[in-house]
């Protein structure tokens, strides 16, 4: 995945966008920061289906879940 600024965006950090995908609203500068590709890929999710997103330092599951958010293992 890569950031907004160009580089590759690390597990931690992944993990920390998710959060505030979860938590922020839409119009806020926290979600503007996700990166645009990241966001595509959490609105595109169906609930109950994972994915992967491979960071800077290895791969990230994502799960939607039933209550619409998203976790990370």
């Amino acid at each position: 995945m890569i950031g907004n600024d160009g580089k590759p965006v690390g597990k931690d950090a992944l993990r920390a966008h998710v959060a505030n995908y979860n938590t922020v609203s839409r119009g806020s500068k926290e979600f503007a920061a996700i990166p645009r590709a990241l966001v595509t890929i959490l609105d595109n999710l169906a609930v109950g289906k994972t994915t992967y997103v491979k960071g800077a330092d290895g791969q990230l599951q994502l799960t939607r879940k039933k209550d619409k958010t998203v976790g990370t293992n």
